[in-house]
């Protein structure tokens, strides 16, 4: 909840809602959401009519709706709970609809409320205010589940079937539609607390992984986001295999990178082709297995909720359908009896490391930067990245020393998510220090809801790298077509010390790494939203040390 949100309050509880707009709100409650990220209009007004009465629900009013939707996402991946945000159809629903997606690929539990046109114009083309033919089919490619109030008669069932879906199974968005004539609809019932389920995992495919675990000579495993909540268990297995533990961008923090086993992905890379088991805990594993592929005599486990996940490149030969850290724990218990002996990897992991620093250590100045950052950033602290140079060295060269410290979009690749989404975990993390990674080519996207940080309070801090261009664009263009052939890349901007303060928003500028960890510090504890502006030329490219040549 963001600073100045308003308390429970008790008195403000009832039996059973007396509209679909009540039931809306009872069943933020029940999923344990305190804070609405929203942008209002008139299909919802009798929604934010009952709102008003609701003093337990904070709405954080945004200055667009794709803002709304990062900040629902920020707020489920910072915390691991449920998250909300409400906007209108058409044109709302589909400016949020790239945050939706992100939250999709960014194992997010987002809800989103979405009005809808009067349901006698449902699916007729009338071109009636916000009209689509049919917003359902949009929202079902960004949710895992959608439904839709008709009427007051089958809200109770549509609202708990959302609430369930919510918290259950794969950590996605979900979706409800309410025609603007059915808010004020009377309806029977509440919602009940909703019922989180998860796949039973079987006993068998435990045991079958188990197996082929216990005797491999030379495992490893990747974390995926799908595992920010299995730490400590993934770990223990990781110590009983004495498995080297690897990520790309959204299982960072699973396995502190200090810890004897970490691999950065480089040495993830490297330890690949000689593994002859692989165990993927939460990931899709769409690197190794697109970048490297699966090496002869390769044995592939994949351990995901996701039942689409467990062999979706043909390559898995064990999969367990289930809860990481329920399958972690069950494996660790398998492996008590098929476990073989194994020396103490960690001189080799150490040297593993050594080699990669001295092999990234070209990245400059960008590993500066992230040492200067880890310097002043607290063990809890939350980074969000947006698509940008610094934030790419910080996948294989920045310290991550605790889970859900590392907020990326996944496969989306959002550009410009950053300001909105970092917005969004401080706002649900007030008590955690939160720094959002962006480049001058994704700040303007959402950089105009740093007046929704000051009006609310929210403690965000933006570092902004400013290369005066879209650089991973006008980089690949040089490599590709040569150095006088980049096109549509370079940008001219604002002057950023005006633009923040313009907002109310404390900004600084830092020269150089070095300059970087007082002035970073200072925003950090500036009670407030704070910009930090750094000028930065060209940056070189990581991504050659990630890739095997097949």
């Amino acid at each position: 909840m963001p600073r100045g949100a308003r308390l429970t309050d008790a008195a403000n509880s009832s039996p059973g809602p007396a509209t679909v707009a009540d039931l809306a709100i009872g069943g933020l409650r029940a999923a344990g959401i305190d804070t609405l990220f929203c942008l209002p209009g008139v299909q919802n007004d009798d929604f934010f009519g009952a709102l008003v009465d609701a003093r337990d629900i904070t709405p954080v009013v945004t200055r667009h709706e794709q803002g709304a939707a990062y900040m629902a996402l920020g707020a489920a991946q910072a915390t691991g709970r449920p998250a909300a945000l409400c906007v209108v159809p058409g044109p709302g629903m589909l400016n949020a609809s790239a945050g939706l997606t992100s939250a999709y690929w960014g194992n997010a539990r987002v809800l989103a409320l979405v009005g809808a046109v009067p349901s006698a114009l449902r699916h007729r083309s009338t071109g009636v205010l916000h009209d689509l033919p049919d917003p359902a089919a949009v929202l079902r490619q960004l949710t895992k589940h959608t439904g839709y109030v008709a009427d007051g008669l089958d809200a109770v069932a549509v609202w708990q079937r959302a609430v369930d879906e919510l918290v259950s199974g794969v950590p996605r968005p979900v979706a409800v539609e309410v025609p603007v004539d059915v808010w004020r609809q009377r309806c029977d019932g509440a919602i009940k607390t909703p019922r989180a389920t998860r796949p039973a995992i079987d006993a068998d495919q435990i045991e079958e992984a188990a197996r082929i675990l216990g005797r491999a000579a030379r495992p490893l495993i990747m974390v995926g986001g799908g595992a920010q909540d299995a730490s400590e268990p993934a770990v223990q297995l990781a110590e009983m295999l004495e498995a080297p533990v690897f990520a790309r961008q959204m299982g960072l923090g699973v396995m502190d990178t200090r810890h004897r086993l970490h691999a950065y992905l480089t040495v993830g890379r490297e330890l690949w082709p000689s593994a002859d088991a692989v165990l993927g805990i939460g990931t899709r594993m769409e690197f190794p297995n697109l970048e490297w592929g699966v090496m002869p005599g390769q044995t592939i486990v994949q351990v995901n909720i996701d039942a689409d996940e467990l062999d979706r490149h043909g390559t898995a030969t064990v999969g367990v359908h289930g809860d990481a850290a329920e399958a972690c724990r069950l494996l660790s218990d398998a492996l008590a009896r098929h476990n073989r002996r194994r020396a103490d990897r960690s001189a080799e992991l150490a040297r593993l490391r050594a080699e990669h620093f001295s092999r990234i250590a070209h990245l400059e100045p960008q590993l500066s930067y992230l040492r200067a950052i880890r310097s002043v950033m607290p063990d809890d602290g939350i980074i969000t990245e947006d698509v940008t140079q610094v934030a790419f060295a910080a996948h294989i060269g920045y310290e991550h020393r605790r889970p859900r410290t590392y907020l990326a979009t996944g496969g989306a690749g959002t550009l410009g998510a950053g300001v909105a989404h970092g917005i969004g975990a401080a706002a649900a993390a007030p008590d955690r220090a939160q720094l959002t990674i962006v480049g001058d080519g994704g700040m303007l996207f959402t950089a105009t809801e740093l007046a929704t940080a000051v009006q609310h309070g929210i403690n965000t801090t933006v570092l902004l790298f400013d290369n005066a261009a879209y650089g991973n664009v006008a980089r690949l263009q040089r490599q590709r077509f040569g150095a006088d052939r980049t096109i549509a890349s370079s940008l001219r901007n604002p002057d950023w010390v005006m633009f923040g303060e313009s907002f109310g928003v404390r900004t600084d500028r830092a020269a150089g790494p070095d300059e970087l960890p007082p002035v970073l510090e200072a925003s950090l504890a500036h009670d407030g939203p704070s910009l930090v502006v750094v000028d930065i030329a060209d940056e070189p490219d990581p991504w050659p040390l990630m890739r095997i040549r097949r």
